[in-house]
């Protein structure tokens, strides 16, 4: 039986529902005890971006969809290169989210049971 899940959002935060999706898979993981870690890439980085105002669209917010998860311990992570390929600087992130290098990403997918892509 898996033990751990890795969630890799791949999608912007609103027009799409999937990172909305993932973020709450995520969530439901975390609930029921399953190791859990989120890693935000491509343009799922814009996920990470602190001013998002989902309320001018009417839209839930994927910033507390993802520090629901801080509850659970789960970890968070932001691919550095994506942000910097979009000109997002690390510090536009909103607080308790890790960046790391996509040289990485192949080591934390080996960590997990389960890989699922939203």
């Amino acid at each position: 039986m898996a033990e751990s899940i890795l969630v890799l959002i791949t999608k912007p935060p609103y027009g799409l529902e999937e990172a909305f999706a993932g973020l709450r898979l995520a969530l439901a993981m975390g609930v029921n005890g399953m190791k859990t870690t989120v890693l935000m890439l491509e343009d799922g980085v814009y996920n990470a971006v602190a001013t998002q105002k989902p309320d001018a669209i009417a839209m839930p917010s994927n910033i507390d969809a993802t520090k629901d998860l801080y509850a659970f311990e789960a970890p968070i992570y932001v691919v550095k290169e994506d942000l910097a390929s979009r000109g997002i600087p690390e510090s536009k992130l909103f607080e308790g989210l890790k960046t790391i290098e996509v040289s990485k990403i192949k080591a934390l997918m080996a960590e997990h049971d389960i890989v699922t892509t939203f």
